[in-house]
């Protein structure tokens, strides 16, 4: 086996271990970067920074907001989390041929990979409950415990997945059976109710929106197209029945994410002194929790919450030019969706729109980590192809 074969298959395993453990992917990211580096692979220079001039801008905007921040240590880690947005476009540079089927391939490897860490979770969680009895071994921070994630990334990337794999079940792409789709569908939709995050339910409204409505307004409905349309009717009552069982009960709300956000919203807004330039990349805790103790906020301060908002966290660490940075990465495989007329690039791309709202995703690993291998897949593909490609 060639090194470009090795290489290559380096990377699946990457995208199968992304779900699966946070330590485990970002360190495999580390080996595969310094691999590709140095290893005899098709390359350009020209080729990396128009796959990657967005990605570069942002970090840009992050190392100069670290020169005139006070806490030079908390803005390297800042920089330190966001070394994946860097070392994935490295490696996709490396990647001869991008073509459709790699792009499906590393998207189902994902899945995979996803799908084997519900498995373990919810495998853990029903042991669990045989030991002790408590059912809330089934929710939210219980319920990922053992992978040591945040449920509502979890929850992001079942949204994805549930997404991409409505896609290909109804444009009938064959690289999976149909009955294998559905069952795989259902079972992440079981596990996003079980995680209780409602930013993804928005989101996962979009989704089936979007689906619904296609099937109207198509004159042709395959069996394919029609199993999609019935999954999405039934999808979207699970998540009404769930909800109202818990505006009824409030049995899942305690372990939801949902909460006061607002107040944080708020607080990062009035803790700013400079809108132009921000506190600075490494300064965002220092100023933040000693706006919280000011105001009574204690618990904020306690947790060391931020700002639960990429868009106002990025005003507050580099101002303006920050915030205009981080429109520019999420927007930027948007337009390219808009422009080679691929809806399912939409459909994967603009929820980071809505999880920015409630959420600083560049924030964590998991997040940027999930965002830089999006953004490649679907921008590396764009790029590499010599005319429009309206479907994936």
């Amino acid at each position: 086996m060639n090194r470009s074969k090795i290489f290559y298959w380096s990377l699946l395993l990457f995208a199968f271990t992304i779900p699966l453990s946070q330590f485990l992917s970002v360190r495999l990211l580390f080996c595969i970067c310094l691999f590709s580096l140095f290893a005899v692979l098709t390359t350009s220079s020209i080729q990396l920074l128009k796959n990657s001039w967005d990605i570069m801008l942002y970090l840009l905007v992050l190392i100069l907001g670290l020169l005139y921040s006070e806490d030079v240590n908390s803005g390297l880690k800042v920089l330190e989390t966001s070394f994946s947005l860097f070392a994935v476009p490295i490696i996709f540079t490396r990647v001869e041929q991008f073509e459709i089927i790699q792009l499906r391939k590393i998207v189902l490897t994902f899945i995979v990979g996803l799908v084997a860490t519900c498995i373990m979770c919810l495998a853990i969680a029903t042991f669990s409950y045989f030991q002790n009895g408590d059912i809330h071994q089934f929710f939210f921070y219980r319920l990922t415990d053992i992978i040591n994630f945040q449920p509502t990334y979890l929850a992001y990337y079942i949204c994805f997945a549930i997404t991409i794999l409505l896609y290909f079940l109804y444009q009938g792409v064959t690289l999976v059976s149909r009955w294998t789709l559905v069952l795989t569908i259902l079972f992440l939709f079981t596990i996003l109710m079980l995680t209780a995050g409602r930013t993804a339910y928005i989101s996962m409204l979009l989704t089936l929106s979007f689906f619904m409505l296609k099937f109207f307004f198509e004159e042709k409905s395959s069996s394919n197209k029609i199993i999609t349309f019935l999954i999405a009717i039934g999808l979207l009552i699970g998540m009404l029945a769930v909800n109202h069982f818990d505006l009824n009960t409030g049995y899942l709300s305690g372990n939801s994410d949902f909460w006061e956000r607002l107040s944080l919203w708020k607080a990062a807004l009035q803790a700013n002194p400079n809108f132009l330039f921000g506190v600075g990349t490494g300064d965002y805790k220092l100023v933040l929790n000693e706006y919280f103790l000011s105001h009574g906020l204690h618990h904020y301060a306690k947790e060391s919450y931020n700002s639960h908002n990429q868009f106002i966290q990025a005003l507050f660490s580099n101002g303006f030019l920050g915030l205009i940075s981080v429109f520019i990465l999420i927007g930027r495989p948007i337009y390219l969706s808009v422009k080679h007329q691929n809806i399912l690039g939409i459909l994967v791309f603009f929820p980071f729109l809505i999880y920015g709202i409630t959420e600083v995703f560049l924030g964590r690993y998991q997040g940027v980590v999930f965002f830089a291998f999006l953004h490649q897949c679907f921008v590396s593909y764009y790029n590499t192809r010599a005319i429009d490609s309206k479907e994936i």
